[in-house]
């Protein structure tokens, strides 16, 4: 699951060019602005994480008022991607003096130094309005045993250099597009968006889009307990970024459900060859190459550069890359910032 709000440690403090009253504070992978003088190196603040939902009932958030929304009939701030005299700001850290309900001692406990706090601060999830074409009406929760797509972003993987020396990953492009899951267990199929199962009703895009690639008969021949997991885009699904006609589904993973885990590369290619000889259409996403993490020189930041770049339509900028090792037993995924200034609004 995802950690909005973390207790981190400030790497660097770098000045921005023109500025005399703020500066840049390099947290673990992520670059914020910050007031000047507030952080120095080694210092340990609370980082909210972008996306992050900010009650401003709270007075730590005040300062943040201009920026205010209504969100699930809440007055707060969604954390986002900006730009401030030139420098990308992501996310906000906040000296950890201000938040005497964290423990100072507890903190020395590695594990709870993983902790996420968004709970005790009442700070959630930001997440945009689904058309009614994709939500649709709900079947039941997401299925417990099939793992829900959320991939890490790579400023939260500071260890993930050393740790994958010598692995290859495949790197594919990140659609922009709506997660859709489409499921063989027990005899027994399904579809589900991101966090629900879904009814099969004549206006859901999610269930046309699995009949009209025959992934459900296909799935249902071939008999094995498997999730098929990937994006749904097209008209009526982002603003439809790759200008297509119609709406189509591109796999970017298969998951096990008897072994709880997913298929490295070269199973699930195999998987989706087998589909393909049963009938079924299956697109996957684009494969960009299979590489180390080495040609980054441990630099979050050639990673996050590598992350801009074409899309499915060479003419469209990508939302950015996902990084998957060969054995599937490791991923994240690395957002294009010129994305995240771009589409601010999502």
């Amino acid at each position: 699951m995802r950690k909005l709000v973390t207790v981190r440690t400030v790497d660097a403090v770098r000045p921005i060019p023109g500025a005399d009253a703020i500066e840049c504070a390099i947290v673990e992978g992520w670059t914020v602005v910050t007031r000047k003088g507030e952080f120095a190196v080694g210092d340990r603040g609370v980082f909210f994480e972008i996306d992050a939902f900010l009650p401003l009932d709270d007075p730590r958030f005040a300062f943040l008022e201009k920026s205010a929304i209504t969100w699930n009939e809440q007055r707060g701030v969604r954390l986002r991607t900006l730009k401030l005299r030139g420098q990308i700001s992501q996310g906000l850290v906040l000296p950890l003096s201000q938040f005497a309900e964290i423990d100072a001692l507890a903190l020395a406990d590695p594990a709870l130094r993983q902790r996420d706090w968004a709970e005790l601060f009442g700070v959630g999830k930001w997440e945009p309005v689904v058309p009614a074409c994709l939500s649709g009406e709900v079947e039941g929760a997401f299925p417990s045993f099939i793992s829900k797509t959320e991939q890490e972003r790579v400023q939260n993987l500071p260890d993930v250099f050393t740790a994958s020396e010598g692995h290859a990953f495949e790197v594919t492009v990140k659609l922009d597009g709506s997660s859709v899951t489409v499921f063989h267990h027990a005899g027994a199929l399904g579809v589900c968006g991101r966090n629900w199962q879904l009814r099969e009703t004549a206006g859901n895009s999610l269930w046309r889009v699995a009949r009209q690639d025959r992934l459900l008969e296909a799935l249902a021949t071939l008999g094995r307990n498997l999730a098929l997991q990937g994006e749904i885009v097209g008209e009526g699904i982002q603003g439809n970024p790759e200008k297509l006609s119609g709406q189509a589904f591109h796999v970017f993973d298969v998951f096990d459900i008897d072994r709880g885990g997913y298929c490295g590369m070269e199973e699930r290619n195999a998987v989706v060859d087998v589909l393909r000889v049963l009938g079924a259409t299956v697109n996957t996403v684009p494969l960009l190459e299979v590489s180390t993490l080495e040609r980054f020189g441990g630099s979050t930041a050639e990673v996050l550069a590598y992350a801009e770049g074409p899309s499915l339509n060479p003419g469209t900028s990508r939302e950015g890359v996902v990084f998957k090792r060969l054995d599937g037993e490791l991923s994240f995924k690395a957002i294009s910032n010129s994305y995240l200034l771009k589409h601010a609004d999502r």
